[in-house]
């Protein structure tokens, strides 16, 4: 008999921390690492459904996302 294989590791989630962090890190222009935008970016993208929101959204339109979501808080 033949036994099934099965993947040592998980599924990529496309929405999972370590993704968001890359296209946050690529707006480096508009969203300096040294910022407080950037550090409440961090802490905002902690939550699933603003992860698969910032990633779904326009890329031209990430950084004003971010910073209005800065402002409504």
């Amino acid at each position: 008999m033949s036994q099934g294989t099965y993947s040592l590791t998980p599924a990529m989630d496309p929405y999972d921390i370590l993704q968001v962090v890359k296209v946050l890190d690529s707006l480096i222009e508009e969203v300096s690492e040294a910022s407080l935008l950037y550090f409440f970016s961090l802490k905002l993208l902690l939550n699933k459904e603003k992860r698969i929101m910032f990633l779904l959204i326009n890329p031209k339109f990430r950084d004003l996302w971010l910073k209005t979501k800065m402002e409504e808080s």
